[in-house]
């Protein structure tokens, strides 16, 4: 018998394996449900986002159009600070009254899963003075119940990552120790074949089956319902994904084939086999987690905002001081004919704004160097178990990941430096002619390439495909000691 002829009794066979059909239904079912989820909360995270982006382009036009009509009925100069700061000639007046919510969008396959996008805003409000702004309850209308945001949501990564093993291993513990103590291991070795290649042939009939039954209806639920994947990187993310979860699948149906091939019982196969998901899903990826916190621990972010407005109140006590060295270390900031003292509000804010960064710098970098730390300590140990390594490239191929979002703050960061740079000059020397809108910076927010994320995909396919090619061989090896006497 030819491996055609092994492979399609196989799947004859399969037709008949209720396990197989009921687990794999609610596989696609779980998947599914999970799908829907992230969809629904990729379509909420796009609708914020457009909401905000278009509300600030009314913004910009209604301000252009208000400091047009001033312009053209030659209305007064404003006379005082509260009038200039309402007057769109001014820039003080324009940057105050045109502030620029901006979006992190996540990429075109998003929907596959949620990660942790719940636990940051999709938008930051950002002006010439600050990230973040004051409270704006549109921003946090999706705020959440702790507990949920700690579980995370039942998305189809989650379903992947934690069921899809679960049924892989259900349909994979007893294939050869059910023959044998069922009593027909003695039949399968009457037949013409090894015994290893009729096991190894229902192992990859299983996998095939179970991958095309399973990612083929997912597949198309994400074609049909995410309109985005329409150009060659969003087809292109999907297609790695689909690599990615392969590997990831293949890997749990190499541990079932190599428990099969130790010869033992179908209680001890199933004993080890879920030993072996509770080991590299569930207690690896939390010591891990456990490990990082107590190495590396992040500063605490209330004592940090207590730092804040301590440091606030402090530098507002020495404005004087502030406002003199300000005055020595830029003196083109100061008009030859004004006279210059407490009481002049913007260079008195500048000064202050500059000296609160200043002492504030310390603990941000301090914040942003141990969570760098935790992001290195987690890239170099991912190898430990093909759960993080799956973890880690959905999250970066949806763009859901904290790495995207540390990307995407240090991108708002330097936007922010450059609106800085922009109007500081021309509010000290602030007059009613402000028209250089052209001029004013543009946020840029470069998603990373396919070829940029390449060295990462990989490293990370082949720390999935490696461990299951090697639990293949050493199964397939171990399979020459199985014998039909091993049931006496």
């Amino acid at each position: 018998m030819n491996n055609f002829s092994l492979f399609w009794l196989e799947c004859r066979q399969l037709r008949y394996d209720r396990v197989f059909w009921a687990t794999t239904l609610v596989c696609v079912l779980a998947m599914l449900f999970g799908l829907t989820n992230g969809q629904r909360w990729a379509d909420e995270q796009n609708a914020q986002i457009a909401h905000f982006e278009q509300q600030s382009r009314n913004q910009y036009q209604k301000i252009r159009k208000l400091a047009d009509e001033l312009r053209q009925n030659n209305t007064p100069s404003a006379e005082n600070l509260a009038a200039r700061n309402g007057d769109p000639r001014y820039t003080l007046g324009f940057e105050g009254n045109n502030l620029q919510h901006i979006c992190r969008r996540a990429n075109s396959i998003s929907a596959l899963t949620v990660g942790q996008s719940d636990l940051y805003n999709a938008c930051i409000l950002v002006s010439a003075w600050e990230v973040g702004g004051g409270y704006d309850e549109r921003l946090h209308r999706n705020l959440e119940n702790p507990l949920r945001l700690l579980f995370g949501r039942f998305d189809a990564a989650f379903v992947i990552l934690f069921l899809l093993p679960i049924a892989i291993l259900i349909l994979s513990y007893n294939q050869l120790s059910g023959e044998r103590e069922l009593g027909t291991l003695p039949l399968l070795g009457c037949q013409p074949l090894a015994i290893r290649r009729i096991i190894a042939a229902r192992f990859a009939v299983r996998a095939l089956a179970f991958l095309l039954l399973t990612l083929l209806p997912l597949s198309l639920a994400l074609w049909i319902g995410s309109t985005a994947i329409n150009n060659s990187k969003s087809i292109g993310e999907y297609l790695v994904w689909l690599t990615a979860t392969t590997a990831y699948a293949l890997f749990w149906f190499a541990c079932g084939f190599w428990v099969n091939a130790r010869g033992k019982s179908t209680a001890e196969n199933g004993l080890l086999l879920a030993g072996l998901w509770l080991l590299l899903v569930v207690v690896l990826p939390g010591c891990l987690n456990l490990g990082l916190k107590q190495l590396y621990p992040v500063p605490s972010r209330m004592e940090y905002i207590d730092a804040s407005r301590e440091a606030t109140l402090e530098i507002g006590k020495r404005k004087t001081e502030l406002l003199g060295k300000y005055l020595i270390d830029h003196p083109d900031r100061v008009k030859i004919t004004e006279q210059v003292n407490v009481d002049d509000f913007i260079q008195t804010r500048m000064a202050i704004d500059d000296e609160t960064k200043r002492v504030l710098a310390p603990g941000k970098a301090a914040f942003a160097d141990q969570q760098q730390h935790q992001r290195q300590f987690v890239e170099r140990l991912r190898f430990l178990s093909p759960a993080i390594i799956y973890q880690q490239i959905t999250q970066v191929l949806t763009g859901q990941g904290q790495d995207r979002q540390q990307d995407f703050l240090q991108a708002v960061g330097d936007y922010h430096q450059r609106l800085r740079a922009f109007y500081f000059p021309r509010f000290a020397q602030d007059s009613p002619g402000f028209i250089d809108y052209s001029e004013i910076p543009q946020f840029n927010d470069s998603q990373p390439t396919l070829a940029e994320l390449w060295p990462k995909i990989i490293s990370d396919g082949l720390g999935l495909s490696i461990p299951a090619l090697l639990l293949s061989v050493l199964g397939w090896r171990r399979m020459l000691r199985v014998s039909v006497k091993d049931d006496e």
